[in-house]
């Protein structure tokens, strides 16, 4: 019984993780967008969240199905996309606007996937 507890509370924390993760890129990425710099490192913070959270993810689902592990791989290689927009936006370029949107709609089209 306690090992599904501890399994349940492993979950509930890894998730909110990840929505903490996606809630600090979308700020982020407004604020941004809106010329504050400071705003960067909020999208830095939530991007590491997310990448950690879907590593996580994918090292105890080892032993899922070949369908499963398939969307957990994408999950990671998405999240390092997010450290690519990351990465531009230090940069000072405007390729993280494409990169985010890339990010935005295939896991879009993955929620909605069987």
């Amino acid at each position: 019984m306690s090992n599904t507890r501890n399994t349940y509370s492993t979950v509930k924390f890894l998730q909110s993780a990840y929505v903490s993760g996606i809630i600090f890129v979308i700020t982020g990425s407004l604020g941004h967008f809106f010329e504050l710099p400071l705003l960067k490192y909020v999208f830095a913070i939530g991007t590491l969240l997310v990448i950690i959270s879907q590593l996580i993810i994918f090292m105890k689902n080892r032993e899922a199905d070949f369908r499963k592990r398939r969307q957990l791989r994408l999950n990671v290689m998405l999240g390092l996309m997010l450290a690519l927009a990351t990465y531009s936006m230090f940069d000072g370029t405007t390729l993280w606007i494409a990169v985010v949107l890339i990010y935005a709609l295939v896991t879009l089209v993955m929620s909605f996937r069987n």
